[in-house]
């Protein structure tokens, strides 16, 4: 009988159903160790070009730099997490006052989207001239995280149910009772969901703001390390940027879990935001009522601009002024010779940008149509998608810029990174939204997955597509900034942090200015192709 029940006992075992966490994490890891795999197989073959260290170094190098690490993490987690209180703050604020008034929201958003196109390192030095002490590190990190969660709260606040607010105003509750008793609840999922974006974006304003002026932090150590070619303790360092942002990211979904345990699923955001006003009227009446608003943003830019010169009582060599910048490009005696210098740049900029923008989308979409279609791929490869999604650029850049070379090819890789990741999200998302019997009709005629996804299901990820190019490409603008910066030495990038060091204040301001109305005019444009685009080859867009 004994034997008998040791082979009953062991064949329960056998048969035991493997624990739900365990079947969830299992695809993930097998992914993160084929890339530990591949890193090791890389360091070993190019061992001779020193610039990819082993898993192993690295993971000594860290162990034996542990106490200057820790001290480096307080710095820079203290810088990032002030930003991150005060920008999310000003945003969900912000985000109300666009529900309840939604005429301030046709005027405010464009510079809310200025903010989000705005490449920090085009911002940054100037927030380290007029700034005191560690507050433009904070500045940073307050506007890394300002847009996403402005998105996503203004998104939330609007997905309350219809009915529960036609409820509230049959009772006689006004417009604030209802957004507490209704919209606030309705908007936690939404709000969380912006909130685990921004954790690790305001890591990387602290850090960008470090590199450019800082005695202690995590980007002073990581600028040290690589300027002293110091290999292995550069990727130590950005390991532990990484794993600290990643870190944040996990800690944010667990409070948004605990808080917002009926959240059924995460939502998207950071798509960027729509106008609260319907479009009604004939196409004259919205062309001029869209230049009515536009006009209004302006002038708010313009008041805005010199009021905070004003209330902060800036120095005008370092804080130039809208009328500094006009006459700087258009006034001065070297205003031609100004002008070509910043078109010289911004043509570098553009094509770094539109190579890296080309490259990581058509990747993107490659990936995306191969994780629809093959579902092992997706479990395996989408938590190496998302780890990699939370790592600051900054701290893969020196990287990048060791392995592929300070070069077009480095930038288009930095700047193809940027791109992938959001444009994969989305377009997974977005690939799946095609309806099952459209699809079910294609595979009963013979139709292979391909065919599925030719046929019916790129239509449906038309609007995901365009959403993530409206990330995408101000955000691919900012990585080639950002690589110009840290590796090549040229472009708009360069010319800003170089007009910096040199005290070229007017160049800086109007490089600056230039790099955000370039990103918000690309933009305006993708919106404007979007609309008939959509209508003529989106069905259930051309039903709306």
């Amino acid at each position: 009988m004994k034997p008998n029940s040791a082979v009953r006992a062991s064949a329960s075992l056998a048969l035991a159903p493997v624990p739900a966490w365990l079947r969830r994490a299992l695809p993930g890891a097998v992914g993160l160790g084929l890339v530990l795999i591949v890193w090791a197989a890389l360091a070993s073959g190019l061992a001779d070009l020193k610039v990819i260290p082993s898993p192993l170094d690295v993971a000594v190098r860290i162990w034996q730099d542990r106490s200057a690490h820790q001290a480096n993490i307080a710095v820079t987690l203290r810088e990032a997490m002030v930003g991150y209180v005060w920008g999310n703050l000003a945003a969900i604020l912000l985000a109300v006052l666009f529900v309840r008034l939604p005429a301030v929201e046709r005027v405010l958003l464009r510079l809310a989207i200025a903010s989000y196109c705005v490449p920090l390192v085009a911002i940054a030095p100037i927030l380290v001239v007029v700034l005191p002490g560690d507050a433009p590190k904070e500045a940073l990190a307050a506007l890394s995280v300002f847009f996403t969660t402005l998105v996503a709260t203004v998104v939330g606040l609007r997905s309350s149910d219809a009915a529960a607010v036609d409820l509230v105003h049959a009772c006689g509750g006004s417009g604030w009772q209802t957004l507490r008793m209704v919209r606030i609840r309705a908007a936690l999922p939404s709000l969380f969901a912006g909130l685990r974006i921004a954790a690790p974006a305001a890591l990387l304003g602290a850090i960008i703001g470090e590199y450019l002026g800082a005695s202690r932090g995590l980007g002073v150590a990581l600028v040290q390390a690589q300027s002293s070619f110091e290999v292995e303790r550069t990727w130590g360092i950005a390991l532990v940027i990484s794993a600290l942002a990643g870190l944040l990211y996990a800690a944010t979904a667990i409070v948004a879990r605990l808080l917002t345990p009926w959240a059924g699923k995460q939502l998207d955001v950071g798509a960027g935001a729509a106008d609260a006003a319907g479009r009604r009227g004939g196409r004259i009446s919205r062309a001029l009522e869209t230049a009515g608003f536009l006009l209004a943003s302006v002038a708010v830019t313009l008041v805005g601009w010199y009021a905070l010169l004003r209330l902060f009582d800036l120095n005008g060599y370092f804080a130039k002024t809208p009328a500094d910048v006009f006459r700087y490009v258009a006034a001065d005696a070297d205003a031609v010779a100004h002008r070509h210098e910043l078109w010289v740049a911004l043509k570098v900029t553009l094509l770094d940008a539109a190579i890296g923008y080309l490259v990581g989308t058509v990747v993107a979409v490659v990936m995306a149509i191969v994780v629809v279609t093959i579902r092992a791929v997706e479990q395996t490869m989408m938590p190496v998608a998302i780890v990699l999604r939370s790592v600051p650029l900054v701290a893969m850049a020196p990287l990048i810029a060791l392995v592929f070379g300070r070069g077009l090819l480095g930038v288009t890789v930095i700047v193809a990174l940027v791109v992938f990741f959001p444009t994969l999200v989305n377009l997974s998302v977005g690939l799946r939204a095609a309806p099952l019997p459209a699809c079910d009709l294609v595979t009963s005629m013979g139709g292979s997955p391909f065919h599925t996804v030719t046929k019916v299901r790129l239509q449906y990820a038309l609007p995901a597509l365009f959403a993530s190019a409206r990330i995408a490409v101000p955000a691919a603008i900012g990585g080639a900034t950002l690589a110009e910066w840290l590796a090549t030495g040229d472009g708009l990038g360069s010319l800003l942090v170089i007009a910096y060091s040199s005290s070229r204040f007017g160049t800086l301001w109007a490089g600056a200015v230039l790099v955000v109305v370039v990103s918000v005019g690309l933009y305006a444009l993708i919106s404007a192709v979007e609309r008939p685009v959509l209508r003529r080859y989106t069905p259930q867009y051309s039903t709306r």
